[in-house]
């Protein structure tokens, strides 16, 4: 056979196995994804389902401790500091001007814009809420909706008590409603908290001072 022919015809041969070879892993390729995606239809049974559950039971239990636990931690927010009094201010039986919803968010506290009721969120869209009394921030607290912010209250409405949890520094707001009011981003550092400030707002400084081995003048001096 001459050596021309032989050529042509052992690359006509390799390009017809070639174009085989494509043929089939092509195939096999669409028998593997057809089979892939009628496993991820199929309904998990007996331990898988057990061990779904049991993750997004998990995740549930994770993502309410970080978004509420205080840990107990008003024994030193509240009970030390007395934080909530000056969140009240004197008008609801604690000291000062209190805080209002203005000052929280100028101190980089967030604002959870989908724990507000349909009626608040038109109000405030209009221009109907009052974001310079702190009778508001109250308000914001009894719904839940100041980031990693907790409140105890009296049946006065009044606070007793005030916590912290760990998404009041590990979350923020996407900033979709206003600056500081939106979506939680849990996870999110919050860049914009000012804590030297927040501790500032408190009416009792002494446990800090003491701790620091100084007097309150220079410690709200420094915050």
């Amino acid at each position: 056979m001459p050596v021309k022919k032989a050529i042509s015809l052992a690359v006509t041969l390799v390009a017809l196995v070639g174009m085989a070879f494509m043929l089939v892993s092509g195939g096999r390729a669409q028998e593997d994804s057809s089979l892939e995606a009628q496993s991820n239809g199929k309904k998990e049974k007996g331990f898988d389902r057990q061990i779904t559950a049991n993750m997004e039971r998990m995740i549930e239990e994770g993502r309410d401790i970080f978004r509420n636990d205080t840990f107990g931690d008003e024994a030193f927010w509240g009970d030390l500091l007395q934080l909530h009094k000056a969140i009240e201010g004197a008008q609801f039986g604690g000291v000062g001007p209190g805080v209002s919803p203005a000052t929280a968010l100028a101190v980089g506290l967030k604002v959870d814009s989908e724990a507000l009721p349909n009626s608040l969120v038109k109000d405030l869209k209009k221009g109907r809420v009052n974001l310079d009394d702190p009778a508001t921030t109250l308000a914001l607290i009894k719904l839940d909706a100041v980031v990693g912010v907790k409140g105890a209250f009296n049946q006065d409405g009044s606070l007793s008590s005030v916590g912290i949890t760990c998404a009041v520094c590990h979350s923020t707001v996407d900033d979709s409603f206003a600056p500081g009011i939106g979506k939680r981003l849990d996870g999110w550092a919050n860049r914009d908290l000012n804590v030297g400030a927040i501790i500032g707002l408190a009416p009792n400084l002494k446990p800090v001072s003491d701790l620091l081995e100084v007097d309150e003048a220079t410690v709200r001096a420094v915050l």
